[in-house]
């Protein structure tokens, strides 16, 4: 009996390490995932291309949105600022070089100074893997984990691939990498290359 229980206590040591509750080190951190809409503050770096049968228009995009500023830089191929948009509540700001406008509507600034049909409006829901909440919904394809691959919103036909992770503190977001919108002969790629959550 005693030769038993020795035996079965020096069984209890060798493989004790088993039988002891899981603890993760007091360091590590539980990242929360969190829903793409709450990702409200950002800078954000993207690449793109416009499309029409007439041209096409690429460069990079740097976007940084916070509750203090909302500015939209479109970069040429080689780096340099082709124009900057400022946004408040109130009004939208394009500038060039030769030339600054004022208007309510983002949209309508870039149509009628630099010829471009970019809905920023949309695309700060868009771009998100989100629908827009003010424009009409005509159809909606999602994924196993919901995830939006395909849409049809306010006349475009927008489609997804891939995916970003995004660590803001203890939280995470997941967006889109790559977004394709395309509305009669205008077609806009759109690939997020850098995102960073903004956190107060």
């Amino acid at each position: 009996m005693k030769h038993f229980i020795v035996t079965l206590l020096l069984s209890f040591s060798l493989t004790g390490c088993s039988f002891m509750p899981w603890s993760s080190d007091d360091g590590a951190e539980v990242l929360t995932f969190l829903p793409a809409d709450q990702l409200d503050q950002w800078d954000l770096t993207a690449k793109f291309s416009i499309s029409t049968k007439d041209n096409t228009e690429s460069g990079s995009i740097r976007w940084i949105l916070n509750p203090g500023e909302e500015r939209f830089d479109v970069l040429s191929p080689t780096g340099s600022i082709v124009a900057r948009l400022t946004m408040t509540e109130f009004e939208a700001r394009l500038k060039t070089d030769d030339r600054e406008a004022v208007a309510k509507d983002p949209d309508t600034l870039f149509k009628d100074v630099m010829n471009i049909s970019l809905p920023v409006n949309a695309l700060r829901y868009w771009v998100r893997g989100l629908d827009a909440p003010n424009l009409p919904l005509e159809s909606v394809k999602k994924d196993g984990e919901g995830r939006i691959i395909q849409m049809i919103q306010d006349g475009w036909q927008l489609a997804y691939n891939g995916n970003i992770s995004i660590e803001a503190g203890s939280h995470r977001f997941e967006v889109p990498r790559r977004l394709t919108a395309t509305r009669g002969d205008i077609e806009i790629r759109w690939a997020s290359t850098e995102w960073q959550a903004i956190t107060q």
